[in-house]
């Protein structure tokens, strides 16, 4: 893919992250020397497709819903613009580490920790639901948590603000496993839809675990139904048993006997806190704003997700012969394509699939291929920091070692890049297709389709289309739960 160098009067400064819809960059306000972040959106999803109209006011939503708020734990919106075939939305820079991150390695959080994330989480909402914009998709993954300890709510793209019509999009858009009964329903909703929400978030932050789990179906059945055991008997850690209500509540099937409000649960958290830790020094500090509360290992975390990644043992000759083929197509941002997908990477040919991924067409890539054979890198020996001794593998390495166990050819990384295993190669047929269409529409709604499509089209076999569908698909997305779901269908 090729990256703008300027989108507005925004100097682009590197690539944050991307997703189906687009890519968000790093980027600097010249007019007065801020960071922030263009979160963008590609005008070929919605050209020419019956949904594009929803798409793209989605995307303008978001610029409205979060424009309209201004609070410490809300991602401040500075700008909608568009630029040539590209628009985009200036925001706030934030540097952190969304929750699903942190809670990946870390699970389960300290007492004062825990309190400190949702009595942040529940006053932004609280703020929010107050000014008519509810949120509707509160999960980890939408919520930044500073190295400070300051959290954050990130993408209000399917936020509902009250009596506004651009906002009229199906309500059962969400994430499954947070999305409240009445979301699965499809019956009118109000802001304790991110109350119940926020009840998933605390119940995982107490137990380790969420309270609804398995597929899709089953955790609509579980949702609308059952009653997930109480946080105090689980046996992963010792919780209070006075928090069950207060969780219970939350999480109750029954609109009307939830909190009221956001501010309503977050004062039940904190009668809690001052009943159960009475003189305890560090929550006195967390219920009276004095400080936010951190876990060491959470911290060393944050840090570590915040610090650039170094390029390691990689060959440094090797790495400048990537940025120059690479540079003859997306320019001087080449450097920065190369060192992050060093980082990232634990074989050479998850390196060359990362590099190879940022160019548009397969011409470009046969190109930039030919190139890289030319200089003779190919056949470089190289020892990259993540493979010294232990057989340590990145998210993007395990995610190919799962694609070969299917019994297919091994894929590096999500970039594509297939190994020698063809005899094995898996063909790509109209009901695979269906049945990732499905799986892939139970984690990110009617947006699937045309992942699907475009994966379809630069597929020939069914484990590249499978690397594809998990390399686009949505922020937020859980991506070894995604491929999991997709191998059901090759069996």
């Amino acid at each position: 893919m090729t990256h703008p160098t300027q989108l507005g009067k925004y100097t682009i400064d590197g690539v944050l992250g991307s997703g189906a819809m687009g890519v968000v960059y790093q980027a600097t306000d010249p007019l007065i020397q801020r960071r922030v972040a263009l979160k963008t959106i590609q005008r070929s999803l919605v050209d020419g497709d019956v949904s594009g109209s929803s798409i793209a006011a989605r995307f303008r939503n978001e610029a409205q819903a979060a424009g309209r708020l201004q609070h410490p734990g809300i991602v401040s919106i500075y700008e909608y613009g568009e630029d040539g075939d590209t628009a985009f939305i200036a925001m706030e820079f934030v540097e952190g580490q969304d929750l699903s991150k942190l809670l990946t390695v870390n699970p389960i959080m300290s007492e004062p920790m825990l309190l400190q994330v949702m009595d942040q989480l529940l006053a932004a909402l609280h703020y929010a639901h107050e000014r008519g914009v509810w949120h509707r998709d509160i999960k980890p993954a939408n919520l930044i948590l500073t190295q400070s300890g300051q959290l954050k709510i990130t993408d209000f793209g399917i936020a509902r603000i009250r009596d506004a019509g651009i906002t009229q999009v199906t309500s059962t858009i969400g994430t499954h496993g947070y999305m409240a009964p009445e979301q699965y329903r499809g019956q009118d909703i109000d802001h304790r839809v991110d109350i119940f929400a926020a009840g998933v978030m605390l119940y995982r932050l107490l137990c380790g675990e969420s309270p609804f789990s398995g597929a899709p179906e089953t955790i609509m059945y579980r949702v609308m139904h059952i009653t997930p055991p109480l946080p105090s008997t689980t046996t992963r850690v010792k919780r209070s048993i006075q928090l069950d209500s207060v969780v219970m509540k939350a999480l109750a099937k029954d609109v009307k006997d939830r909190y009221a409000s956001a501010g309503a649960f977050r004062e039940a958290l904190r009668l809690h806190a001052a009943k159960t830790n009475p003189g305890n020094p560090v929550i006195d500090s967390v219920l009276h704003g004095d400080e936010t509360v951190v876990d060491p290992q959470a911290a060393q975390l944050l840090r570590a997700g915040m610090q650039a990644q170094p390029i390691g043992d990689w060959n440094a000759d090797m790495l400048s012969t990537l940025e120059r083929a690479l540079a003859s197509f997306v320019g001087p941002l080449a450097k920065m394509l190369v060192k992050q997908a060093a980082a990232n990477s634990t074989d050479y040919n998850t390196l060359i699939g990362a590099v190879a991924n940022h160019l548009q067409t397969d011409d470009e890539r046969a190109q930039f291929m030919a190139r890289i054979i030319k200089t003779g890198t190919m056949g470089s020996v190289i020892t990259p920091r993540s493979a010294t001794g232990s057989g340590a593998m990145s998210n993007s390495g395990s995610l190919g070692a799962s694609l070969g166990a299917t019994g297919g050819s091994a894929v590096a990384g999500t970039g594509g890049s297939m190994g020698s295993n063809s005899s094995a190669i898996r063909a790509l047929t109209p009901e695979f297709v269906e049945h990732a269409t499905r799986v892939l529409a139970s984690h990110m709604g009617p947006l699937a389709k045309i992942v699907v499509r475009k994966a379809q089209a630069q597929s020939a076999h069914a484990n590249d289309f499978m690397a594809l569908l998990v390399q686009q698909c949505a922020d937020g997305v859980d991506k070894a739960q995604l491929l999991k779901e997709l191998q059901q269908g090759l069996k």
